[in-house]
């Protein structure tokens, strides 16, 4: 039986009625005139195949025949290396595709021939990616791999791959419906689904050659641009801090599909981070913190700096290796297991400690799961776990939504389907609804009128307790999204002061590209702090006006902002900066920012003289 999850950690309540069956789904119907883009139905699959072949009739249990009422499915799967063997009565049909959402299509000797072809015979480069309003046919190919195939047979014509990432035994696979690519309906002169773009990180062994660890699809779906992770981080209980060096490695060799100052963290609306995470259930690691710092838990921020201090001032509170897979630990947990104490479980989960002490995943979201841990598992239907790995929530969805649209992504539900049965570790899925604002669609389709921008000031902007050195020169970029509209780069002064302040003469004046205030409330402010070349991490801010504490003078709104520097989803340590931000929408102001703008760019005139 499939159970759903409860969502103590994201205040969020299912909206769905949960059926045994997961082809009959009882969903909220869609308001009459909502665009599609408007709601997005996305379901996020992992699992760790334990390089065997899978059941087909076990898809029934997480893949609703035809789709059911997604509109994208993101499929990530590890250790999916094995012979499926030939059938004289299966042939691969022609199946649904993106023109170039595959590599390299073999015929199938072998899952490991495949993956090791697709690993040599290419590399993450920037011209791996579709460029921006390239349109790609669909067409009919036959998926060659087992795995593939038989997901596209279950979805049928319906949907359509998008794109296909294969990393050695890793594989992400993006669907969406065919309407929504082929275009039936209509984005900006092109299809729904559109700037499909793909690229990876190999950070395992023999200098990053071997099958782990990250791959990565991003898309835009009408204005609103997701970007989807399924990854394969380090193994054993004594790994954590490996798997959070694993995850910061991903953000900076993903590279190809990025804004050149950002990250995948903190530049898309809306990112979806799955697959096998490994992180354990550690008795000895929760026991020696008795007091968490609670950093990622709403509290004062006073209180959070001083946590932050006492855990750099403790390293081994939280990186100290502890004793492997002790048989007192397994006979614990699986008393827990019994008694079905799943949060108090997530208590002693590596992943949720090193949350909680902003060392990995800053800002990102998870739903509590109600089923038990799901590695490691005998290779049979129902649950019974093996007493040589202490069981271990290592399968896992979770999710982040830039400052502007917090709130606009809701997981209905997270579970995990005990009936498949072919491997040591049982799968997850989670379903999503994405919601994207009106006014957001609105910026892209209309006319922008450059002159009727308004004004956003920081001043007495701050960088504090940030890594410094001999001969630092700090300097902050501003980008404002959506950067397909914000193309203006926008940069302060050089400052080398070892706590590097700016006065307003230092900073641009910031001109998003909207035309009233609700226009303004969707877009975020990213300011990306640099020493000389090396980028120190970003601060997203929501725009003035959008919190009605805000304060407004006239057509003037300001607020005050502290918040930590976020360094490829680590804030430990890293500093934090402090101002005000400030938003004119006065036509004056705009009046005045627009003369400026004309000098400019207007050319210098030269004087010259002339000998008689």
């Amino acid at each position: 039986m499939t159970v759903a999850a409860s969502f103590g950690d994201v205040g969020a309540t299912p909206t769905e009625v949960v059926s045994e069956d997961v082809d009959v789904i009882v969903a909220q119907e869609d308001e009459p005139g909502v665009q599609p883009w408007q709601s997005v139905k996305v379901l996020c699959f992992t699992w760790n195949m334990g390089d065997a072949k899978p059941a087909e009739e076990e898809l029934q249990h997480w893949l609703p025949n035809k789709g059911g009422d997604f509109d994208i499915i993101a499929i990530g799967v590890q250790e999916c290396s094995y012979d499926s063997g030939s059938s004289p009565f299966r042939n691969p049909k022609r199946r649904k595709s993106l023109k170039g959402s595959g590599k390299v299509q073999l015929p199938m000797l072998s899952g490991a021939v495949e993956e090791a072809w697709h690993t040599l015979g290419s590399s993450p480069r920037s011209t791996d990616k579709s460029p921006e309003r390239r349109v790609r046919d669909v067409r009919e190919e036959a998926f060659t791999f087992h795995w593939d195939d038989i997901l596209a047979e279950r979805l049928g014509d319906g949907f359509t791959r998008i794109q296909q990432v294969v990393l050695m035994s890793m594989r992400l696979l993006l669907f969406a419906r065919t309407e929504y690519c082929d275009g039936t309906f209509k984005w900006c002169g092109g299809p729904l689904v559109h700037s499909v773009e793909q690229t990876y990180s190999a950070t395992g062994l023999m200098a990053g050659t071997v099958g782990n660890k990250g791959l990565v699809v991003t898309l835009q779906f009408g204005p609103a641009r997701l970007c989807f992770v399924s990854c394969h981080l380090a193994a054993h209980m004594t790994a954590g801090e490996k798997r959070n060096s694993d995850c910061r490695e991903i953000l900076q060799e993903t590279w190809p599909v990025c804004h050149q100052d950002l990250d995948l963290s903190c530049q898309f609306d809306h990112c979806f981070w799955f697959g096998d995470l490994n992180y354990r259930l550690d008795l000895a690691m929760s026991a020696g913190l008795s007091e968490l710092p609670t950093i990622a838990l709403g509290k004062n921020r006073d209180q959070k700096a001083n946590s932050a201090k006492e855990l750099a001032t403790e390293p081994s509170s939280l990186s100290a290796p502890s004793n492997p897979s002790r048989p007192d630990d397994f006979s614990t947990i699986l008393d827990m297991v019994e008694k079905q104490q799943y949060l108090e479980l997530m208590e002693h989960d590596q992943l949720r400690l090193f949350r909680t002490a902003q060392k990995a995943f800053v800002g990102f979201q998870e739903g509590n799961p109600n089923f038990p841990p799901t590695f490691k598992v005998e290779r049979a239907p129902g649950i019974r776990h093996q007493e040589e790995r202490t069981p271990s929530y290592c399968d896992r969805i979770l999710w982040k939504s830039l400052e502007s649209l917090q709130g606009c992504t809701t997981q209905q539900k997270l579970a995990s389907p005990s009936e498949v049965s072919t491997s040591d570790h049982k799968p997850v899925y989670a379903q999503f609804t994405v919601k994207t604002p009106n006014a957001l669609g609105q910026l892209f389709q209309k006319k922008l009128c450059p002159e009727a921008f308004p004004v956003v000031r920081v001043s007495h902007l701050k960088a504090r307790d940030v890594p410094s050195g001999p001969g630092a020169k700090f300097r902050v970029v501003f980008v404002v999204t959506p950067l397909e509209l914000n193309t203006t780069k926008y940069e302060s002064g050089i400052k080398s002061m070892r706590e590097p302040a700016w006065k307003a003469d230092d900073l641009p004046l910031l001109r998003p590209a909207v035309t009233c205030q609700e226009e303004l409330n969707t877009c975020t402010l990213l300011m990306v702090l640099y020493n000389k070349n090396v980028r120190l991490g970003c601060v997203g801010l929501r725009f003035p006006g959008c919190d009605p504490s805000h304060v407004t003078s006239k057509q003037r709104i300001s607020y005050d902002f502290h918040a930590p520097i976020v360094n490829r989803s680590c804030s430990f340590a890293t500093g934090h900066f402090s101002g005000t931000l400030d938003v004119n929408w006065s036509e004056e102001a705009i009046h005045a920012a627009n003369q400026a703008a004309r000098l400019s760019t207007q050319p210098r005139q030269q004087a010259c003289c002339i000998l008689q």
